[in-house]
């Protein structure tokens, strides 16, 4: 190689070692201002540390109030003269605002309680000594009444007005219980073909009909499905191959069946023990077929049964075979077709008493009311509710109420309309007497009143009913001698109602007495009294027709037609009996 490349080489070396240099130089300066910027940092923070305190979350929200009251406190005494500063974020700022401020009230609570306690402890400590003027002649005036300054001449007469303004508000807080009025009739049937009397049937409304079942009458015990057709008034009947011959059962809608369990049959006096079943049976209305089921539950009669929530059916009380009264409640699910297996238990058996369901508005839920009834000690159940943890029935509580309560009964019904519990018919226990009087319970004010009746007024007894409308519809049962007839007694209770089925009447010998009393004496011929009678007849019919609204009379509407009887239906009858005779 020449000299001149091998210098030129070590020029390049040269350059490259300075660069290098360089580089090395001003790593090392920025190296070490970073490290100096690190210390300052960590400086800053140590200052910063020393006066401030943070708090986590957790420890505020997972601890009592007392708890961050001490922590609190506890940072403020560790630097008196320092200043505190909390760091946290706003939900934690506000958890530590409110907490402070539940404490304050719960400790001005506590001394507020302090001071009350220590208030009547002093006061029964003190001795109580009644206050007595002195003697003077002032005391003796007041007491004889006699004073001379106007000011204790006005005293008496204000004495008196606060008086009267007392007792105007004392009559005021007693509310006037409202007259509530019913009308009952019969409604009017246009068919020949009409259900025998009976008792201890039940019936039911399902759209515009309603269905009789079951009961004892004079010619036993029938498993035909009577209906009335509302709106056509009209009877018809159904005759199902099922051997369903009961009575004292019960019923209930839902949706388009009939619901029917237990019941008793014939009494059997060889074995002296009457036949109770604990057959379930469903009556299908839209297609007239049975499903039957038998129960694997206590059989009964005299039992009775209503719809709780729509969907589960409610069973109290009841007779066994052995004539025992029972006392537990039955609960079973119609959608799921089970027995929910639940049972309540009364104080004591019972019978014979009235069932229905009715909204408690103090507890806001449905629920189920009992009144009456046989027991064994003559003593019937005073009215009663079921009482429900959430939607779980729990037991049975006695109903507070006002006013004149019912006598105990049974053999009754009670319906619900609107927000009345209505209680009809029904006998004694103990004076073996018929109840006449329609007793109603307002549920919101829970007190009894007793109705104004207006048309018939039927005594009755081991009937049925059931609602349709603002209507109760009875049907059956026993009067005072004999079985009610077979017809359909209506009790309306809409008021606006009852108004137009009054009849305003006058009678003639007043319209002939208000006549006699205004026309002067005159002298008649024979010919202007025969003439003045036709026209005397026209005018009685007039001023019968103007004073038609004066007297008002609470009559019942015209009774119902008596069917005609078919004379080809009995001549073939005779001649059906005289062939079995042997006369023809």
């Amino acid at each position: 190689m020449n000299a001149a490349n091998l210098n030129l080489e070590k020029d390049k070396y040269k350059d490259l070692l300075k660069s290098i240099k360089d580089e090395s130089m001003q790593l090392a300066i920025r190296h070490q201002s970073n490290s100096q910027y690190v210390l300052e940092k960590k400086r800053k923070l140590k200052m910063d540390s020393e006066h401030k305190f943070t708090l986590a979350l957790p420890s505020i929200e997972n601890s009592s109030l007392e708890d961050i009251s001490t922590h609190f406190h506890s940072i403020r005494r560790s630097q008196p003269g320092g200043f505190c500063e909390l760091i946290a974020n706003k939900s934690q700022q506000k958890f530590i605002q409110q907490s402070f401020l539940e404490l304050q009230r719960n400790k001005m609570s506590q001394t507020y309680r302090d001071i009350s306690l220590s208030e009547r402890k002093f006061k029964s400590l003190q001795r109580k000594v009644p206050h007595r003027e002195p003697l003077t002649l002032k005391y003796l005036e007041k007491q004889l009444g006699i004073s001379n300054s106007p000011e204790k001449q006005i005293l008496p007469t204000v004495q008196r007005q606060q008086q009267q303004k007392r007792k105007i508000t004392e009559e005021d807080i007693k509310e006037e219980q409202p007259i509530v009025s019913f009308f009952e009739e019969t409604l009017n049937s246009y068919s020949y073909a009409v259900p025998s009397r009976r008792e201890s049937a039940q019936i039911g409304v399902v759209r515009d009909r309603m269905y009789v079942f079951g009961g004892m009458s004079g010619g036993g015990i029938t498993n035909e499905i009577w209906w009335f057709d509302l709106k056509k008034q009209e009877w018809s009947n159904y005759c199902s191959n099922v051997q369903l011959f009961i009575t004292s059962h019960s019923m209930v809608v839902w949706k388009q069946f009939l619901v029917l369990f237990g019941g008793s049959g014939y009494y059997d006096h060889k074995m002296k023990i009457r036949q109770v079943y604990s057959t379930l049976g469903f009556f299908n209305t839209l297609t007239n077929q049975w499903t039957t089921s038998l129960e694997s539950v206590e059989p009964r009669r005299e039992h009775k049964a209503s719809i709780l929530f729509g969907k589960l059916m409610v069973i109290t009380g009841g007779l066994d075979s052995a004539e025992k009264l029972l006392n537990d409640t039955l609960i079973y699910s119609l959608e799921s077709k089970r027995w929910t297996g639940q049972k309540l238990l009364f104080d004591e058996g019972i019978a014979q008493h009235a069932q229905c369901t009715a909204y408690d508005n103090k507890r806001n839920i449905e629920t189920v009311y009992i009144f009456g009834g046989q027991t064994a000690k003559l003593n019937s159940f005073p009215l009663m509710k079921m009482i429900f943890y959430g939607l779980h029935p729990v037991g049975w509580e006695k109903v507070q109420y006002s006013g004149q309560a019912p006598e105990g009964r049974y053999n009754h019904t009670m319906e619900n309309v609107g927000d009345y519990l209505i209680l009809i018919g029904g006998r004694s226990q103990e004076k073996r007497e018929y109840q006449n009087e329609i007793y109603i319970f307002h549920l919101q004010k829970s007190y009894w009143t007793i109705a104004q009746r207006q048309g018939l007024q039927t005594k009755r007894w081991s009937h049925s009913s059931c609602v349709n409308g603002s209507n109760i519809l009875c049907f059956g049962g026993i009067g005072e001698n004999t079985y009610l007839s077979p017809h359909i007694y209506q009790i309306e209770t809409d008021n606006f109602k009852i108004k137009g089925k009054i009849v305003v009447v006058k009678p003639l010998s007043t319209i002939n007495e208000e006549i006699s009393s205004n026309s002067p004496p005159m002298i008649i011929t024979r010919e202007q009294d025969q003439d003045s009678k036709k026209i005397c007849r026209l005018e009685k019919f007039r001023k019968a027709r103007k004073m038609y609204e004066q007297i008002t009379t609470y009559l019942p509407l015209p009774k119902l037609k008596t069917p005609k009887m078919r004379y080809d239906l009995l001549i073939h009858f005779v001649k059906n009996v005289l062939k079995q005779i042997g006369y023809i």
